[in-house]
């Protein structure tokens, strides 16, 4: 008898119908384990890299800025950025009494700022103008300095020359109305016409250090010397106000009210005498003025209406004018006979 086997009929999810297939007996994908070797950071090769990274950084900014310099510069010395100190425009003219107008003006304050003859406009600091002008003796103020194109303006207030002092042998001092000495060989005195004269005892004796731009000083030992310097800055004061433009008109054509000649004396204050030979006893420098005591054009203003009263008096030799209220009164100084 011949044995056979039964078919397998293979079951619909593709096993065979009696056959036992272990979980673990499919086929298994292989695991590869990928292992990468371990490399230790080489630190001396890290740092020469930077450094020559930040080297050729440094470099590259070096030559840059260098370049960059060098380009300014050129740009500097072009013509169209440089200006000669001689060409530079004052929006006020020197007054027509100063010697050699704008240019030599402009000479003498280049010469005195010890600056250069052209200037580099694009280089120049705010202040620089504005010092070279300070230092010069006749500028009473810069006021503006102005860059337009191609150029530089300076708008000035120039000192004034309101009174001299005179003292042996022959000599003299001109003053501005702050008591600042002024250069004489630079004005022209035809032009200019008469200054008011200081005199009073003391004041011959002018200090060693003084120069054109500085206060007036005297070189009188002690306390006489602040005393006296004191004298002189009010008198330059009140000269200053008697020769401001309202007053110098009005007095041209009035001799009573023409101030020629300021005494200062020791305690008492000024003296001023006028065209007519008349002394008048001022008193305080203006701006000095005790509290409730006349100002300086309360007493210009009565001093006019003396002066255009008819038939006023004609005191003797030695007598003086006083103000007293709104009016001046005459002072004796010698005893009836």
């Amino acid at each position: 008898m011949v044995y056979r086997e039964t078919p397998r009929i293979a079951a619909e999810d593709g096993r065979l119908d009696g056959v036992i297939e272990d979980a673990d007996s499919r086929p298994r994908l292989r695991r590869f384990d990928f292992v990468r070797a371990e490399r230790q950071l080489d630190l001396p090769r890290v740092l020469l890299a930077s450094c020559l990274v930040v080297a050729g950084l440094a470099l590259v900014g070096y030559l840059g800025t260098q370049a960059l310099r060098t380009m300014i510069r050129w740009l500097h010395r072009q013509p169209q950025y440089q200006v000669k100190f001689l060409d530079i425009r004052l929006q006020n003219e020197p007054p027509a009494w100063f010697r050699g107008g704008a240019q030599a003006f402009l000479r003498q304050v280049r010469e005195n700022a010890k600056e250069a003859e052209v200037l580099p406009v694009l280089e120049l600091e705010t202040e620089r103008i504005d010092r070279d002008f300070r230092l010069f003796p006749w500028v009473d103020e810069v006021t503006r300095v102005e860059y337009p194109p191609q150029g530089i303006t300076v708008h000035l207030v120039y000192k004034q020359p309101v009174a001299t002092i005179p003292f042996p042998p022959g000599e003299h001092v001109i003053l501005d109305r702050n008591g600042h000495i002024l250069p004489g060989k630079d004005i022209d005195t035809l032009k200019l016409g008469s200054l008011i004269r200081i005199t009073g005892t003391g004041l011959d004796q002018p200090a060693a250090e003084n120069r054109p731009g500085r206060a007036w000083k005297s070189s009188a030992p002690g306390a006489e010397g602040p005393r006296l310097k004191r004298c002189v800055l009010g008198a330059a004061r009140l000269a200053g106000f008697l020769q401001e433009t309202d007053r110098a008109s009005e007095a041209e054509s009035v001799p009573a009210l023409r101030v020629l000649v300021i005494v200062a004396t020791d305690r008492r204050g000024f003296f001023v005498q006028n065209a007519e030979d008349t002394m008048i006893y001022w008193g305080e420098a203006p701006g000095s003025e005790a509290s409730g005591n006349l100002a300086a054009q309360g007493k210009w203003e009565i001093l006019k209406k003396w002066a255009m009263t008819p038939g006023r008096r004609i005191l003797p030799v030695g007598d003086y004018w006083r103000f007293s209220g709104a009016e001046l009164k005459p002072v004796k100084t010698r005893p009836a006979h």
